[in-house]
């Protein structure tokens, strides 16, 4: 993008703020409230696990973005109309929720699953095409602040309140809420003009060839899409199992809500300045392993959750809080180093196929940990999630050519 682009108007800026906070309260809604919904109406930890793998359709939004980056600007412009689709197909199905009570039929529940997560990965990836559009080089750094302000004001939206609407005034309620903010978004979207802006060049055959030779480069290669699928596993196996943990432990829907979409976002917040500063004074190549490190003993003692449990009754909250803000701090350095591998010509496709191959790692961990909570109970689940960890870490090291000499 030339830095004489015209810098975004009024408009411009609302339609990022909305747009953005409203792609991640979809996400809240749908990792933490509707779970939580389902756990409270009786759903057992394995249908629970189908409503994570379905989540990893998330995870092929490199395709989606693709398409979008050949198809020719129309009438609605380039990233618009598909935005004008997803939120009107997220209406949709918010609709039915409202008037459907989707928990007594199992079938139309996973129809409704996939739909939501098809169209947010599409309104994802139409949002993401569209802040490159509208904001200039010198205003992107403004906007990922907004992106990051979003995440955590979604979560907040879609998960906490979301579960105080549920459990003050039902089901009904909840899934009408989110019914309003999306006719709110598409009255928005109708209001908005999007600039002009020119089509990506080359076909769909190039587009997919760079999928393939992606991982061909010596500085990827098939150890970093090892590395990459690896390295969030182990939080995302303690993370499927936090919501009905919880429930079991006796939190109420509005109580896990709070803890989950309201302390861990906070806490995330506080804390993730942090590692900012450490990647300021301290090379990539060791913050991995010591940020890394630091999950291994909290998540040690998620085995001992049941007996924290009955010392006292927000220790496992503390717990979980504690793993999340350690992942956090690892999360920002491996971003940093999938940026690093991402060439400045194919830097949107490079990282969404990146960011791909980690959400794919953690919906599919997120599956197989509710699936073996089924058969061996949570005890075993992090049992398992340890001996990942240390499985992980020897990756890690294996793989520390590939990054050693980023920074």
């Amino acid at each position: 993008m030339s830095d004489n682009q015209t810098s975004p108007n009024s408009r411009d800026w609302l339609l990022l703020i909305g747009g953005s906070t409203y792609k991640f309260t979809l996400t809240g809604f749908y990792l933490v409230a509707l779970v939580a919904i389902l756990k409270n109406h009786g759903y057992s930890l394995n249908q629970l696990s189908w409503i994570h793998l379905i989540g990893g359709i998330e995870a092929a939004k490199v395709l989606f973005a693709a398409l979008m980056e050949r198809r020719p600007a129309g009438r609605f412009g380039r990233f618009r109309g598909w935005l004008l689709a997803a939120t009107l197909g997220l209406s949709a199905v918010f609709g039915l929720m409202a008037c459907t009570d989707i928990t007594q039929n199992f079938a139309l529940l996973l129809t409704c699953c996939v739909l939501l997560s098809v169209m947010s990965a599409v309104y994802g990836c139409a949002m993401l095409g569209l802040s490159c559009i509208v904001l200039p080089h010198r205003e992107r750094g403004f906007g990922g602040v907004i992106q990051t302000m979003a995440a955590r004001g979604g979560k907040m939206i879609g998960g906490a309140l979301v579960l105080w609407l549920y459990q003050e005034y039902g089901q009904t309620a909840a899934a009408g809420f989110m019914l309003a903010f999306s006719l709110l978004m598409l009255l928005q979207l109708l209001c908005y003009r999007e600039p002009e802006s020119p089509t990506a060049q080359g076909g769909l055959t190039a587009l997919a060839a760079r999928l393939v030779s992606f991982w061909r480069r010596p500085e990827t290669g098939w150890r970093w899409l090892v590395l990459l699928f690896a390295v969030a596993a182990p939080y995302a196996f303690a993370a499927a199992t936090f919501v009905p943990k919880l429930a079991d432990l006796g939190f109420s829907p509005k109580q896990t809500g709070g803890i989950l979409a309201v302390g861990i976002p906070i806490a995330c917040l506080i804390v993730t300045p942090l590692s900012g500063w450490f990647s300021r004074n301290y090379p990539r190549r060791k913050l991995v392993f010591l940020l890394y490190a630091l999950q291994l003993p909290l998540l040690a003692s998620m085995t001992a959750i049941d007996a924290l449990a009955r010392v006292h009754p927000w220790l496992p909250p503390a717990q979980i809080i504690s793993l999340s803000l350690s992942y956090t701090l690892l999360l920002p350095v491996i971003l940093a180093l999938v940026m690093d591998k991402s060439d400045r010509a194919t830097a949107a496709l490079d990282s969404s196929l990146q960011f791909s191959v980690v959400l794919l790692s953690s919906y599919i961990s997120g599956f197989a940990a509710l699936k073996i909570a089924v058969i061996l109970g949570y005890g075993r689940v992090y049992w398992t999630g340890i001996v990942l960890a240390v499985c992980v870490g020897a990756i890690l090291y294996a793989c520390r050519g590939i990054y050693s000499n980023t920074l």
